[in-house]
This record gives structure tokens, sequence and C-alpha cells, in this order.
């Protein structure tokens, strides 16, 4: 039976607080909502940006996770003296060691 008593009070609590959380979201305005901030660089997660050449790869890109030894796989030319091969998402960039991109590879 209590029960049966309860359940009017909790709808009737839970409709207070909904609106007013709606009400201090917006506070009765209905504004377009900002952009969203992108992700910072370190994040593994976000949408990466192609670079072109004379482009300084960021330094997060330039650890030695990214580098790709095996470059005859990717269908990539043998990197010039003093350069490597570096993979972002789906592009290749040929690095100088200040970070500076020496070309742009697809590969395969």
């Amino acid at each position: 039976m209590k029960t049966k008593k309860a359940l009017p009070a909790l709808l009737l609590i839970a409709g207070v607080l909904t609106a007013s959380a709606s009400f201090a979201q917006g506070k009765g305005k209905h504004k377009e909502a900002a952009p969203a901030a992108p992700a910072p660089a370190s994040s593994p997660y976000m949408q990466v940006e192609e670079w072109k050449k004379g482009d300084r790869l960021p330094t997060e890109f330039r650890d030695r996770q990214y580098v790709i030894d095996n470059w005859k796989q990717y269908s990539l030319p043998a990197p010039r003296k003093g350069t490597h091969w570096v993979g972002v998402g789906a592009q290749y960039y040929l690095v100088a060691p200040n970070g500076v991109i020496q070309q742009v590879g697809a590969g395969t």
C-alpha cells in the first residue's frame, strides 16, 4: 500500500528536478550549441589532420611508435639519408630529424 502513495510523490519530484535542470541549462532560451572543441593532440582517438610538404609534423607524432621501418611493405620509396617514414592515420610522411615533412606518400 505504501508504494501506491509514494509513486505520485516520486513522479512529482522527478518532474520538478527535470524542469529545474533544463531551466538552469538554458534559462528558458534556446541557443544554438557551440561547436565542440577539437581533441587535444595527445588524444589517441582524435581525428588526425593531414599535413603537406614543408609542414612541421607535431612532436607527438615523432615518437618511435609512428616510425615505419618496413617501408617496402607499404609500397613507399626508400627514405633518403637522415630521414624516416612516419605513419599517421592513413597517410605516410617522410620526415627530417627536425620534423619538417619532406614528402607525403599514401602507400598501400
